[in-house]
């Protein structure tokens, strides 16, 4: 279809600083003599010349030649360039061009896919509940690429893909299209990932499809970027200034020695190790008076490593969510599967490094946590919507060559490698509770671990834990790292603990 102008997209066209091509120019400079305009030889058009109006002119009488070449001094350029191990854009953008908001909906998702709302814990994402694929369209106009290509994160752009993802570069409406597809990390899963970039040059945009989970065709995901309407506002958007970019590189910059700092392991005191039996307090007080915030207080009562656990002993209806986690990895008289994960090698501050993961086949075994909570306020911090949290999280303590225990690291050293294994990593919550105050549906989900509580009220109760059989001698329940203190300003008693963790180790009895 031959692409039509407006009267605003001329104007802006006309007032670009373009480079002519000889053809063109003679054909300009046959224009000029007929509208008795000076010949100056090959033609630069600055933005702030008040010549456009002739120019306008001689658009028209040079017909669709003098078109083809306005539209080719882009507003943004966009370029696949293929290293040795990734692909990534070079970007580069006009910013004498004004950006424009961008607006974009799909007329054609595949049969399946609904959209979520604010309320679905999809969000505004289309999902396919019968697959598990989930469907994303991403918008970026010229600004944000600016500020991106700035601010050096455009190999976000490609998600770290490497040559061998990059499966196609075709043009589809005036746009350049490259799809992305990569192997699902998943041992047990044919899904894949798939992405499409659509960059609208002459425009300045960047539209994005990521179809995560995926069973579909590339065709599909194609049909989906063929079908996209996407409206260019009227409304301009202005670029960051150079003092913006600054700033921003500044405060980035600040922030990650921050948390490079915050992230490398540190010696934990010896004061932030307790016993069963023990009453655990938080370490965390108030800046502002030096009273407690929330007193809340727990006892391990006792820990035992558990092979098996029947459901005659401990019932489906007790864990969270046994149906859609649990059942596929228990045996029928209740012990666990074994499962794959992956091994990362990770350094001093917790990070993985570049090295490969190791694939390994590993069994698990339970951890029975029996506890006490007691809520010690006087009053409730809010009187009508107090809960309280009974679960601590699961860490493992790495031991340094010096022999003393550091905070947790070794957690990001491992990820489950069958796709449908959540029994642990990353998050450390337990898979049992047997005092649920909310059971129902999604909402029962999220609040699993939340029960309402009145002051000088305590309950007692059971939790269960999975780790895996290498894992347990170095594993601990963390107490209160819901508070995350240091980062919200809460402070520590000088002298006291500042964690509160509890050894998992098997009772004697």
């Amino acid at each position: 279809m031959k692409r039509t102008y407006t009267s605003q997209e001329m104007e802006r066209i006309l007032r670009q600083d373009l480079r002519i091509p000889e053809e063109v120019e003679q054909k300009i400079q046959g224009a000029y003599r007929t509208l008795g305009v000076e010949n100056r030889g090959n033609t630069r058009f600055g933005k702030g010349r008040k010549i456009w109006k002739a120019l306008a002119a001689v658009a028209v009488l040079t017909v669709g030649s003098s078109l083809v070449v306005f539209a080719a001094n882009k507003l943004l350029s966009a370029d696949l360039v293929k290293e040795e191990d990734a692909v990534v854009y070079d970007l580069t953008i006009d910013r004498t061009q004004e950006a424009h908001k961008i607006e974009v909906e799909p007329t054609y998702m595949p049969e399946g896919y609904t959209l979520g709302d604010e309320n679905s814990p999809y969000g505004g994402k289309w999902h396919n509940e019968e697959t598990g694929g989930g469907i994303s369209i991403l918008a970026f106009h010229a600004a944000e690429l600016d500020e991106m290509n700035r601010l050096g994160e455009t190999e976000g752009l490609t998600r770290q893909m490497k040559p061998e993802n990059l499966q196609k570069e075709i043009e589809i409406n005036g746009m350049k299209l490259a799809l992305f597809v990569s192997e699902n990390a998943f041992v047990d899963s044919d899904k894949k990932r798939m992405d499409v970039q659509l960059f609208n040059e002459e425009q300045g945009y960047l539209v994005e499809i990521i179809n995560m989970d995926s069973t579909l065709s590339q065709e599909e995901l194609i049909k989906i970027a063929e079908g996209l309407q996407i409206d260019v506002s009227e409304e301009s958007v202005p670029y960051k200034t150079e003092e913006e970019i600054a700033k921003t590189l500044a405060e980035r910059e600040a922030e990650a020695a921050k948390a490079k700092d915050s992230m490398q392991s540190s010696p934990v005191k010896e004061n932030c190790f307790f016993s069963t039996g023990e009453e655990l307090k938080t370490p965390y007080l108030d800046p502002q008076d030096g009273k407690i915030w929330n007193d809340v207080r727990y006892t391990v009562e006792s820990i035992e490593i558990k092979d098996k656990l029947p459901l005659s002993e401990y019932p489906a209806e007790n864990y969270p969510t046994y149906a859609q986690e649990v059942k596929d990895w228990v045996t029928e008289d209740g012990a666990l599967k074994p499962h794959e994960r992956y091994r990362y090698t990770v350094d001093s501050y917790g990070n993985t490094t570049g090295d490969e993961p190791v694939l390994e086949t590993v069994n698990s075994k339970y951890i029975v946590v029996k506890m006490k909570v007691k809520n010690c306020n006087k009053e409730n911090p809010y009187p009508d919507n107090y809960e309280v949290y009974v679960a601590p999280t699961l860490e493992h303590l790495d031991v340094q060559a010096d022999g003393v225990f550091h905070n947790p690291v070794n957690d990001k050293g491992y990820r489950a490698a069958n796709e449908g294994y959540r029994l642990q990593y990353g998050d450390g919550f337990p898979i049992y509770f047997d005092q649920a105050a909310y059971t129902e549906g999604i909402e029962g989900m999220k609040h699993a671990y939340f029960v309402p509580l009145d002051p000088g009220e305590e309950l007692e109760y059971t939790l269960v834990y999975v780790v895996d059989e290498d894992q347990i001698e170095d594993a601990y329940l963390y107490f209160y790292g819901e508070y995350n203190g240091f980062d919200n300003g809460w402070e520590v008693e000088e002298g006291k603990n500042d964690f509160v963790y509890v050894k998992v180790k098997q009772e004697t009895k």
